[in-house]
């Protein structure tokens, strides 16, 4: 073997490395670094298709604004966020005057604060109080005139809970009824 082919061998050797080390210093890592910024690309897309959807639904549930309003302010007059004990007092006059009967007597106890039952849970906003104030109520009238008045009661436009009920028949029929109604009450 010659001098000049050793020197190419040799020559050519050293270019081969230096390509090769080329390649894993700065080739590679360049790759190695577009490799996970297009994983992170692909994760923000999805991250944005997720919050895009989302967008869409509230923008959905934003065109329904009014119509939950509206609910809202009917929900508010069933029960609503003060006592308003002559709106409920002139609602049961008007129950009874549409069934025909008489109110005798109709009392409200103090008010007292909700408490769901332990094995239910109750979501009531963390900034309002949830209020029962509880009455009681006797009517005397007919039978079927008391009925109706119970009916009307319960589906009058304020929320009225009928804990219990007791008929006397006699001479004159009477019913007491025995219950609650709801207040939201804003928190203090």
């Amino acid at each position: 073997m010659d001098k000049h082919r050793l020197s190419l061998i040799v020559i050519g050797v050293f270019a081969i490395a230096i390509l090769v080390g080329g390649w894993f210093v700065g080739v590679q890592p360049q790759l190695d670094r577009s490799s996970r910024a297009n994983v992170q690309t692909a994760s923000l897309m999805q991250t944005n298709d997720i919050q895009h959807a989302k967008n869409q639904a509230l923008a959905a549930e934003h065109l329904k604004l009014e119509d939950y309003k509206r609910e809202l302010a009917e929900n508010q007059q069933r029960i609503p966020a003060a006592r308003a004990q002559q709106e409920l007092i002139n609602q049961i006059d008007a129950a009874a005057a549409a069934a025909g009967v008489s109110i005798r007597s109709l009392t409200f106890d103090p008010a007292v604060s909700f408490a769901a039952p332990e094995d239910i849970t109750a979501a009531v906003g963390v900034d309002s109080d949830f209020i029962g104030v509880p009455l009681t109520l006797s009517a005397e009238g007919e039978r079927a005139a008391l009925e109706a008045f119970a009916a009307n009661v319960q589906n009058s436009a304020r929320v009225i809970t009928i804990g219990g009920s007791q008929f006397t028949g006699g001479e004159i029929d009477s019913l007491v009824i025995s219950g609650a109604t709801w207040v939201l009450m804003p928190a203090s």
